[in-house]
């Protein structure tokens, strides 16, 4: 309920009288009738109505049957009731409104270069990964013993696994992280074991840059995940 009042400007101890003062106050200030139908005032309006559904909804507000919902309720004449009424300050100045705007336009800008970064390196993972199966499909057609064509199928699961992966974050698909990781660190310990083991000897460079990339590949799409849906 916090978000709630705080879009209203209310702390969380205001009472029903405040929110009703405080929604028709704002409600009319960003109606968007009054302000050219703008995109960003009709999306603040929103916001606005629905912080007061739910705070006039929520049975801590709900302390007599006869509150009504949609009825201002009569200015308060009496001293105490006048203080609890000027406690606080409910106003949007246009300075306030350019802030709300701006601040929108940098988590749009945001929101569009973490996409974007996230495609691009998709792409690259596909490219990659794709290269490498391209790989191993050749070196399949080129052998004849069953061994060695069964250990190229071994490493040929993960990579069409990480090309999935890459693909369906390419999309936006959170399922894509897990199909695109799990490979990712099966194939890790495979070639560090492989390079600490000696196995790698002839082709260590290699072996070292494959290996690194993929480390760093999936540090960064780690970096994205809470980005994915």
């Amino acid at each position: 309920m916090k978000q709630h009042y705080e879009t209203l400007g209310l702390n969380q101890s205001a009472t029903q009288e405040q929110i009703q003062f405080a929604y028709e106050k704002l409600s009319k200030e960003l109606n968007p009738i009054n302000n050219d139908n703008q995109e960003f005032f009709i999306e603040e309006y929103e916001k606005v109505k629905q912080a007061y559904n739910a705070l006039n909804q929520s049975s801590i507000l709900k302390n007599s049957e006869s509150t009504s919902k949609t009825t201002r309720p009569n200015r308060p004449e009496s001293s105490s009731s006048s203080n609890s009424s000027d406690s606080f300050t409910v106003t949007i100045s246009k300075q306030k409104i350019e802030e709300l705007k701006n601040r929108k336009l940098d988590i749009e800008e945001k929101q569009t270069y973490v996409s974007a970064g996230l495609k691009t390196l998709s792409i690259l993972s596909m490219i990659g990964s794709g290269f490498w199966l391209i790989i191993f499909f050749v070196l399949i057609a080129r052998y004849t013993n069953i061994e060695v064509i069964f250990i190229f199928l071994i490493f040929l699961f993960p990579f069409i696994l990480k090309f999935i992966g890459a693909l369906r974050m390419f999309k936006g698909k959170k399922s894509g992280y897990k199909i695109y990781m799990i490979p990712s660190i099966i194939l890790n310990i495979i070639f560090i074991l492989s390079i600490l083991t000696g196995h790698q000897n002839h082709n260590l460079i290699v072996a070292i840059i494959f290996t690194f990339s993929m480390i760093i590949f999936s540090f960064i799409f780690h970096s994205y995940k809470g980005k994915l849906n």
